[in-house]
């Protein structure tokens, strides 16, 4: 089951002013000037406790049915997925393993086959649902910040 590409876009752009909100106010650069119905991405960059710049791609297919997909990218935006690419801290594979990653399932290649994708918005163990992308940008922002070095 997919999502219309417009009722996506609609949705991201919508969640985005709480994001880009959110973005501003941790410091964060958001940049969605290439969203489209071509291109449902966009681009935040993070910084961890050295100040090593990070570059994540948001992939927003049939969002919000399934949860977006995050990858960390070069400055050009041209390599991805690498470990050296990842702050320290995430899966070694690498992967954001987190519901809200839909690179973290098994069907997209993760290591989480006791996940859902529909259920991507429940709460977690802890209790917190993060359910947005505004969220999504908190908790990462929270982990990254608090990480040292790179994967690889």
């Amino acid at each position: 089951m997919s999502v219309p590409v417009s009722l996506s876009l609609e949705t991201v752009r919508c969640e985005l002013a709480a994001a880009t909100a959110y973005a501003a106010a941790a410091g964060l650069e958001l940049d969605a000037s290439e969203l489209s119905e071509n291109t449902l991405q966009f681009h935040v960059v993070f910084w961890n406790m050295q100040r090593e710049r990070f570059t994540a791609e948001f992939d927003c297919r049939d969002y919000s049915m399934y949860p977006p997909t995050i990858e960390f990218v070069d400055a050009t935006r041209t390599l991805r997925g690498t470990p050296a690419l990842y702050p320290a801290g995430f899966h070694g594979m690498p992967c954001v393993c987190a519901r809200y990653n839909r690179k973290a399932y098994t069907e997209r290649g993760g290591p989480h086959g006791d996940w859902r994708l529909v259920d991507w918005q429940l709460p977690t163990g802890n209790g917190v649902a993060i359910d947005s992308l505004a969220m999504i940008l908190s908790d990462l922002h929270s982990k990254i910040s608090q990480s040292a070095g790179r994967l690889g």
